[in-house]
C-alpha cells in the first residue's frame, strides 16, 4: 500500500461511516489482528436463520471472519477504553488508523477531538449496535484458580451420589412449612 503525503486528502470512506442516518448506531471497535488463535471451519448452518450465521455464510472473501484483540471502541462520540483487552471476531482486516499526532479522520474514529493518540498497527472495525458479535475473554492463571475454584462445587459435582440426600433442598422447613405465607386472614 503506498503511503500518502500528510498533504494528501484522506481516502473516501464507505457511506456507513459519514454522516448519514444510521450513522450513530456504528461501533468502531480498535485494535490489531489477532495471531494467537486461529479460525477453523465455522461450522455455519447456511440454512440458519440466526443474523451472526447467516451474515457469516454470506461473507465473501475479502470480508473473511478473523479475530482480532480489541482496546476499546468509540460510540456515539465517545471513545471508550476496555478494562481487559477481549478477542472479537470481525469481519476482514479492518481499516488502518493513523498512529500518533497526524491527522485522524472523523469517519475512522467517530470523535470529533483526541487528546490521545493511537499507536502504530491500531485497525478500525466498524459494526452495528444490533449487530450480533462473539466475544472470546482468555483468561490466564493456575489452573487450580481458573477452573477448581471457579467450578469444582458440591452443587454440580454430578459423579459424588448424594444428590437425594441433600437435606437443605429437599426438607426446608422455612421454606415449606411457613404458616404466614400459606394462611391469610379471611374476610366476612
Amino acid at each position: 500500500m503506498p503511503a500518502s503525503s500528510p498533504d494528501a486528502p484522506p481516502a473516501a470512506s464507505p457511506p456507513f461511516l459519514r454522516e448519514a442516518l444510521f450513522a450513530p448506531s456504528t461501533v468502531r471497535l480498535f485494535g490489531r489482528l489477532f495471531e494467537g488463535l486461529h479460525l477453523g471451519e465455522l461450522g455455519v448452518n447456511p440454512d440458519s436463520n440466526a443474523p451472526l450465521l447467516r451474515f457469516l455464510s454470506q461473507a465473501d472473501a475479502s470480508r473473511k471472519a478473523k479475530l482480532a484483540r480489541i482496546y476499546g471502541y468509540s460510540y456515539l462520540g465517545n471513545y471508550y477504553k476496555l478494562l481487559e483487552p477481549a478477542v472479537f471476531l470481525v469481519q476482514g482486516d479492518g481499516t488502518p488508523v493513523t498512529p500518533g499526532q497526524a491527522p485522524i479522520p472523523l469517519s475512522v474514529t467517530g470523535v470529533e477531538f483526541k487528546d490521545e493518540v493511537f499507536a502504530q498497527e491500531v485497525r478500525m472495525w466498524a459494526a452495528d449496535q444490533l449487530d450480533m458479535a462473539v466475544r472470546i475473554d482468555i483468561t490466564i492463571g493456575w489452573l487450580k484458580d481458573i477452573l477448581l475454584e471457579a467450578d469444582a462445587m458440591a452443587a454440580n459435582n454430578v459423579t459424588a451420589n448424594d444428590l437425594s440426600a441433600r437435606a437443605d433442598a429437599v426438607s426446608r422447613a422455612d421454606v415449606v412449612g411457613r404458616a404466614d405465607v400459606m394462611t391469610s386472614p379471611r374476610r366476612r
